[in-house]
């Protein structure tokens, strides 16, 4: 029984090296793909109006949201320069995120996009 107590000790010793190499090899392998897709993420997140706010302004008008396009969020505001009268129509401005959350995204989507960027 104490030959066989402790050549399971032994093996669990073994095991635990391995594990332990295995997860610094992980963690390299992850890093190594982080740096590959470059280290600086940019995310961006629009959060909903507040009930104050709501009664100011209509909305989120001037914000779109690509419904195909989870990178893309595109701003729209009137013309401010004018040509005597004539008044030119709407500036759209596109900007490019890693990833765009519109005002009902759950904190549960955004925990998940990003918890593979996490490291414990």
């Amino acid at each position: 029984l104490q030959a066989l107590a402790a050549t399971q000790k032994q093996q669990l010793g073994q095991q635990e090296e391995k594990l332990h190499s295995l997860e610094m090899e992980r963690r390299k392998l992850h890093n190594l793909v982080q740096e590959l897709k470059g280290n600086i993420r940019v995310f961006c997140r629009v959060r909903p109006l507040l009930p104050e706010e709501e009664e100011r302004q209509k909305g989120l008008e001037h914000l779109h949201f690509p419904p195909n396009d989870n990178k893309t969020l595109v701003l729209t505001r009137p013309e401010e320069s004018h040509v005597g009268r004539e008044r030119r129509g709407d500036v759209h401005y596109d900007f490019s995120f890693d990833r765009v959350f519109p005002p009902g995204a759950s904190q549960q989507e955004v925990f998940e996009e990003i918890s593979l960027l996490v490291q414990v």
